[in-house]
């Protein structure tokens, strides 16, 4: 016959609320284990004629709650060795939030588990707030707190033990929660010593009745959108996934190795690519791009969080109120009716909270590091017009498009390579203000220039009989010309050209 270990579930606090099942087995002539004696019906329990040991001691001589569970885990399986019949007494019920009897449940092949239940602490809490929990509660232990809330359903969280503990517990719950979100600490439940205490989110561990008789209720967001969750969830996950990819024991070898500066060339590709596939319109591409570009995004703030700089929190909290303050006309009462008083409210704003360099040299400097070489050209251009630094009209702007292609033709025929390349650069910031002057984006031109170009070449390839490098010039000029026509004209069908 297989040992029985019963296992009885001592209720929140009074010895009042022992069930008569839970008492008559504690009476029995079974050895009785308390996983500890510091609950409120343990004092009771002598006069009620029940001897028990307790482990207790475990608790101070382990470092860790996992090391207390495997110790009493091992002693009850070896005092069932010898009695063939144990019973192990649990604050509440044993099956909420009880680590140890999960451990046992495992093990039942090995034994018979006989389960007593008891008042939970759910039972005392939602009394003590008048909650009725079948709209929706999460139940969760405040010392195996997931990474992902839902914060649109409330919380009752049990096992705060001490400050500390709290602490922690506020620090992740204000990820998601304000930090004057109401929340409820509860105190001894069930026992004459119950108390709810009604405080913001911050205040929590400021509190100096916390014990190991503590739990918390925190309220639901009320006024957040159905697809919150799903969202809260998501960015979690991926900041989870990102985390362990840079855990030094265990991690990914190559995330291991980036610094903020190795990724930077990174953030640059995603952007460009994030960019060509919205002018692309395929939307498939759209969003694994934007992953991309959002992985880089959330890798840099977990490189700079391991070094103590900053996590995604102050990243994604510094852009939210910056957003905010910013837009004063949708969050508070200013006026801005056109898209032009949007962007001068905005630079007014923006230049009250960082002022801009002393001179217009210095910002244009900075904004030359920042940029890409060819929007930078564009973005100086139109900062200095704004000064008066202009052409007259547009012939004078052809005019210096043709001093600098002379030039350039000059510098080709007579000069050294770096005054070839100098030339170079002033024809192709000449020919960006030519752009500026006809309200084209010189950027997106250049992208569409390459775009034909490599479709043409493609149809040429399509074209061809042979490897490309065995046409004459003459000849590839000619699939050139059949390619731009055969583009021009979609319908018509692809045919080598006749020998």
């Amino acid at each position: 016959m297989l040992p029985v270990l019963t296992i009885v579930g001592l209720g929140p606090g009074s010895p009042d609320q022992l069930t008569p099942q839970a008492l008559a087995a504690l009476r029995g002539e079974a050895p009785v284990f308390l996983r500890t004696a510091i609950h409120p019906v343990v004092p009771a329990l002598a006069d009620l004629g029940v001897r028990f040991e307790s482990f207790d001691r475990l608790y101070e001589s382990c470092e860790r709650f996992e090391q207390v569970y495997e110790g009493i885990v091992a002693e009850l399986l070896q005092a069932l060795a010898v009695h063939r019949a144990a019973v192990y007494a649990v604050p509440g019920h044993p099956l909420v939030a009880e680590a140890t009897v999960q451990a046992l449940l495992a093990g039942r092949e090995r034994y018979r588990v006989v389960l007593v239940p008891g008042l939970s602490y759910i039972d005392a809490a939602i009394t003590a707030l008048g909650l009725d929990p079948s709209g929706g509660l999460q139940l969760l232990d405040a010392l195996k707190l997931p990474t992902t809330l839902n914060p649109r359903q409330p919380l009752l969280i049990a096992q705060l033990y001490s400050p500390q503990v709290a602490s922690e517990v506020k620090l992740q719950l204000l990820e998601i929660y304000p930090e004057d979100h109401p929340v409820q600490l509860l105190h001894h439940l069930g026992t004459g010593e119950e108390a709810v205490a009604r405080l913001p989110l911050v205040e929590l561990d400021r509190q100096v009745k916390i014990d190991h008789l503590s739990s918390l209720f925190v309220p639901a967001l009320s006024d957040l959108p159905p697809e919150s969750y799903a969202l809260t969830r998501a960015v979690s996950d991926l900041v989870e996934v990102i985390r362990r990819l840079r855990d030094p024991v265990g991690g990914c070898p190559w995330d291991l190795e980036q610094t903020p500066r190795t990724l930077c060339k990174y953030i640059i590709e995603e952007a460009y690519e994030t960019v060509d596939a919205i002018e692309s319109d395929d939307v498939a591409d759209i969003c694994e791009e934007l992953g991309d570009l959002l992985l880089q995004v959330v890798l840099q703030a977990q490189i700079f969080s391991e070094s103590g700089e900053f996590t995604l929190v102050e990243v994604a909290g510094g852009i939210t109120s910056k957003l905010i303050r910013r837009h004063p006309h949708v969050f508070g009462d200013a006026q801005a009716p056109t898209a032009e008083d949007v962007r001068v409210n905005w630079e007014a704003i923006k230049a009250q909270e960082k002022p801009a360099p002393a001179t217009l040299s210095a910002k244009l400097e900075k904004l030359a590091r920042q940029m890409p070489a060819l929007a930078a050209a564009a973005e100086i251009s139109k900062k200095v017009v704004k000064i008066g630094f202009e052409w007259p009209d547009a012939p004078a702007v052809w005019a210096k498009l043709e001093e600098e292609l002379a030039e350039l033709r000059h510098a080709i025929a007579c000069e050294s390579r770096e005054r070839q390349a100098e030339e170079l650069g002033d024809v192709l910031f000449t020919l960006i203000n030519v752009a500026r002057w006809q309200k084209i984006d010189a950027e997106a031109a250049l992208r569409d220039t390459n775009r034909r170009f490599l479709a043409r070449f493609a149809l040429v390839e399509q074209l061809a009989d042979r490897d490309l490098a065995g046409y004459s010039i003459d000849e590839l000029e000619a699939l050139w010309q059949t390619a731009k026509r055969r583009l021009y004209q979609p319908s018509a069908a692809v045919e080598p050209p006749t020998p």
